[in-house]
């Protein structure tokens, strides 16, 4: 039998009703003639989309019939997604809120709302609901193109466990914790079952190998070349760790690495088991013969194993004969060793710092007083917030790391005024004053340049070899300009002598680098030794004609060993400039503080005689060609030299191996970016 109560409402009476009593009731109420009956009912609930106005009667005659907080059943299809909450105000019962069925979201329900927000909420909210319900069926195609279920597997769920342990450096034990098992079960898949710690370990071993075949025989084996870093880091548990990166070039001229080892010495660090430990890695993954170039540290013992790794390492571009007076039988490798340019920049900036450290140590003694109570923390904390200052935590710089007092005094001064305060306040004694914060803004302003090449050299996904060169000219400009300088005389000329020290001799294979940037090539880097030489006092004239026959016997021995490849290659018209800059030019072709000078021609300096026309015609081409003049921020040098390999097939190979060279040493940079993230 029908509802009686929920009849009145759609215009119907129940039986045993009097409906002329009815018909005459609805009259006086709403000001409409029911007549006999056949009129169309009023439907309360009607949505317009938008407003929750109900509909006039089919006579388009009477007002509009507002939401009053009916109970009756919806007619609007909306509300079978949601469920109606109501509340009793002045005395009705309302609904007020609904609550979505599928992701139990609460909206607003009132009769003023309308139902345009649930319509809405209601289509995404079934698209997200078909979108898990495809994730959770994990529908996958057989090969004969029928589908199959997702089904669970221990072993994969395991491997996967073991991949989220490594990526977070989650304890090992987690796995066969209770409430790692209630949280999987009753979240993620009910038939999960708790792994023992020691299947977790050998299951780690069993992905650890995986991974290294997989670099071993996938990734590295189709790279040409590799440029490897290497130094020793010490860990928490005071154990000592040779850690081994190879970078490559991907086939699409990608830049890549890959941390191929890192190994427990348990010996002393000499230069033959460094040399040992890194020789093993090596051969290992099976890249004796793909070696270009080693990026170590600069103390001795590094210097030593390259004589041992060097004869190693020499299959990619072979050796020639090199006999002296002294040493006939000389052999000279073709094998790229290079000092971490972090770590010289580094020892500069120490070798000056110590004379900032009179003017540094009541800062340190500053924060040393502040964090030695967590009383006294909170009350800083406090006093920041009363002046309207975010409260921040302050911690000390390290002796063996410059950037961290940098970064130190880096914290510290926007803090100035209420640091000032608080500690004169709290200490007894006048400790910071004016001239204090005056000379750290000195400070922080001096070395500023050092850690910006810091940064930018220690960067990893973005070549870095073309860069050093514009960075030694920052760093050699800065110090000359500083040293006139009276007060930092005393601070800059041991920074100047460290850097003369292991720079006045540039490396080779930074003007390589910076000749193979179409922007640069020799007339930049005549434009560049003639502003070195007016800084540091040393001619580079000679320097010029070296690396113009340097440059090309390194050519002659990639022609020797890809020549080959030119046959393979059909000529192509340079494709558009796109990419981006990472320096100004404007000090060497002109611009602000620019010299003025404008390099001769490539042809003035006599080239060496190749062994075919086609490779003279190639490198002497791209020499002879002019410079690229765009600068925009937008340049990459990858894809220029990408678009331009069919027109230098060989010279891109060349180019493609230096400019993978890294410049930092990759320990150096997990520490840099520490501190840079702990301060």
């Amino acid at each position: 039998m029908a509802n009686e109560d929920g009849l009145l409402p759609v215009g119907l009476a129940p039986e045993g009703e009097n409906d002329d009593d009815t018909r005459a009731d609805a009259a006086v109420l709403f000001g409409i003639d029911l007549g006999d009956g056949s009129a169309a009912p009023i439907d309360v609930d009607a949505d317009d989309g938008e407003g929750g106005t109900a509909t006039t009667n089919s006579n388009g005659t009477g007002p509009s019939v507002a939401g009053t907080g009916n109970t009756s059943k919806r007619k609007s299809p909306v509300w079978a997604d949601f469920e109606e909450i109501y509340e009793v105000i002045n005395g009705s019962r309302i609904c007020t809120n609904a609550v979505c069925k599928m992701c139990k979201t609460t909206l607003s329900a009132r009769s003023s709302a309308g139902t345009g927000h649930l319509k809405r909420h209601q289509k995404s909210c079934r698209i997200k609901t078909d979108q898990r319900a495809r994730v959770q069926s994990r529908l996958s195609y057989n090969p004969n193109g029928s589908v199959y279920n997702w089904d669970y597997k221990p072993k994969v769920a395991r491997s996967e466990l073991c991949r989220l342990i490594a990526k977070l450096d989650l304890p090992l034990g987690i796995c066969e914790t209770d409430a790692w098992e209630e949280y999987i079960v009753r979240v993620h898949n009910p038939r999960f079952v708790k792994v023992p710690r020691q299947t977790t370990t050998r299951d780690l071993g069993k992905l650890f190998n995986e991974r290294c075949n997989i670099i071993k025989n996938c990734v590295l084996s189709s790279a040409s070349s590799v440029g490897l870093t290497s130094d020793i880091w010490s860990g928490n548990a005071k154990e000592d760790y040779i850690s081994v990166v190879a970078y490559y070039m991907t086939a699409d001229w990608e830049l890549q690495k890959k941390v191929i080892g890192l190994c427990l010495i348990e010996v002393k660090h000499t230069s033959d088991n460094i040399a040992e430990k890194i020789a093993c890695v090596i051969e290992a993954f099976g890249l004796l013969d793909k070696v270009f170039s080693v990026t170590l540290g600069n103390s001795s013992s590094n210097a030593k194993a390259m004589e041992t790794l060097t004869p190693m390492f020499a299959g990619y571009l072979g050796s020639e004969p090199a006999p002296t007076p002294s040493d006939p039988n000389k052999v000279k490798y073709h094998l790229v060793h290079q000092c971490c340019a972090c770590h010289i920049i580094n020892m500069i900036v120490k070798s000056g710092l110590k004379r900032f450290k009179p003017y540094t140590e009541d800062f340190r003694t500053a924060i040393n007083f502040l964090n030695s109570s967590n009383q006294r923390i909170a009350l800083f904390n406090n006093f920041c917030i009363t002046k309207g200052v975010r409260p921040r935590k302050f911690g000390l710089d390290m002796d063996v790391r410059w950037n961290a007092t940098y970064l130190m005094l880096k914290h510290l001064l926007p803090y100035k005024d209420v640091f000032s305060v608080f500690i004169n306040s709290n200490y007894g004694s006048t400790l910071l004053t004016a001239s204090h914060w005056y000379i750290a803004a000195k400070i922080l302003e001096f070395l500023e340049v050092f850690y910006d090449s810091t940064v930018t050299l220690s960067g990893v996904y973005y070549l870095t070899s073309p860069l050093i060169l514009h960075h030694l000219l920052d760093i050699i400009t800065h110090l000359h300009e500083s040293s006139k300088n009276q007060n930092l005389f005393s601070v800059v000329y041991p920074m100047k002598l460290k850097y003369l020290k292991y720079w006045k001799d540039i490396s080779l294979l930074y003007s390589f680098a910076f000749i193979l940037d179409p922007r640069g090539k020799m007339r930049g880097l005549f434009n560049v030794l003639t502003i070195m030489q007016q800084k540091t006092g040393f001619d580079y004239s000679s320097y010029y004609g070296i690396v113009k026959t340097k440059i090309f016997k390194l050519f002659n021995k990639y022609e020797e060993k890809f020549g080959a490849a030119r046959s393979q290659r059909r000529a192509a018209h340079p494709a558009s400039i796109t990419g981006k800059r990472k320096h100004a030019w404007g000090r060497i072709f002109g611009g602000p503080g620019a010299s003025g000078v404008v390099g001769p021609s490539p042809a003035s300096a006599p080239s060496p005689s190749l062994s075919t026309s086609a490779a003279a015609c190639e490198l002497s081409t791209y020499l002879d060609s002019d410079n690229v003049t765009t600068y925009e921020d937008d340049f990459d040098l990858l894809l220029w030299w990408r678009d331009h390999k069919l027109t230098y097939p060989v010279l891109s190979i060349m180019a493609r191996d230096i400019m993978s060279v890294p410049r930092f040493n990759s320990v150096f940079r997990i520490l840099f970016q520490l501190d840079r993230k702990n301060t």
